[in-house]
């Protein structure tokens, strides 16, 4: 490929052109519907293998299904792009999308639209169940349905990240951000590691593990951010709008600020290293970062706790058991 070259703007410095931005690869385009039905595929097969029982499954699924579509429509109506849904065997599922300003008030009905419908869903079956003395679908009671839309949806509120509950605290109280952010989300994993060595299903240590490789590089975005902004580079453009000698602005920084890129000489003079692909990406990751608005008040947020309390104690109050195991040992 042959590129022309531009001089660096204002200089006059003709000895040391600089070169136009490093165009980014064509991203693949990814079908949200078919990884969603491959995912789907191995959340089945995995899932009989665990449990032998094709009616239990499908009762498990539809409880998902249910919490997941709750997330899924909450983020559509407020208008996230690249909105998916995937399924994790032996975890679950989760919903995901990108939107550059991230609303706290908005965030707490997306994170709740999940788990809150399958708990009075739950209720509501439980009340149904008692007062005609006992209901089957199939083979397996209605009670038992009620129990587990219960506590699969109260376990999602625990707080702890990434559950629904660890997302809202730590997006609504510590704003997803600093030191006491960092403290809770490191706790979150060690209580998610010591889960399963308790459960001895070693192989999801995979899963904190890539969830603290995540939050190291969000971090680093976060402090390359805030180089930036010191620098007084406008970081809130797209990368087909960025111009030559804002990448090669943010390039320097990028290299600094990154290990792997360390020995790399940032120029002049200016040109492509081997890397330049890897280089442009972290460049294009940096552009438009994400905005938390602070949109919840001190009162929203008492408030919130206090229901957020009262849904976890609902078995107690109600006084309901959770008898799958027993089910299961039949």
């Amino acid at each position: 490929m042959q590129v022309e070259t531009n001089n660096i703007a204002g200089s006059g410095n003709t000895a040391n052109p600089m070169l136009p931005k490093y165009p980014l690869s064509e991203p693949v385009a990814s079908n949200a519907l078919t990884n969603a039905l491959k995912s789907l595929v191995l959340y089945v097969g995995f899932g009989y293998l665990l449990l032998r029982r094709w009616d239990l499954l499908l009762v498990i699924f539809g409880i998902l299904l249910l919490h997941e579509a709750g997330h899924f429509i909450a983020m559509k109506y407020y208008r996230y792009a690249d909105v998916q849904v995937l399924f994790l065997p032996f975890i679950g599922a989760l919903v995901k999308g990108s939107k550059n300003e991230v609303s706290q008030h908005q965030s707490i009905f997306i994170l709740l639209a999940g788990p809150v419908p399958g708990v009075l869903l739950g209720v509501a079956a439980y009340f149904i169940d008692i007062g005609y003395g006992g209901i089957n679908i199939g083979d397996i009671p209605l009670q038992l349905i009620a129990q587990l839309l219960i506590w699969a949806n109260l376990l999602n509120l625990l707080p702890v990240y990434p559950l629904d509950g660890g997302q809202l605290l730590n997006r609504v109280y510590f704003e997803d951000e600093g030191v006491l952010s960092d403290i809770y989300f490191y706790l979150s994993m060690a209580v998610i590691a010591l889960t399963i060595f308790f459960l001895k299903f070693y192989i999801l240590l995979v899963v904190p593990a890539l969830l603290i490789y995540r939050h190291i590089k969000s971090r680093r975005l976060t402090k390359l951010d805030k180089e930036l902004e010191h620098a007084g580079i406008d970081v809130y453009t797209s990368y087909d709008e960025l111009s030559d000698e804002d990448y090669w602005r943010i390039r320097r920084i990028v290299l600094q600020q990154i290990p792997a890129f360390k020995n790399i000489d940032p120029g002049p003079p200016y040109k492509y290293h081997t890397y330049e692909d890897k280089i442009a990406s972290e460049v294009d990751a940096v552009l438009s970062p994400r905005l938390l608005l602070l949109d919840v008040s001190r009162t929203t947020k008492i408030i919130l706790a206090l229901c957020w309390c009262l849904m976890i104690g609902l078995p107690w109050i109600l006084k309901i058991d959770f008898s799958l195991f027993q089910y299961l040992a039949r």
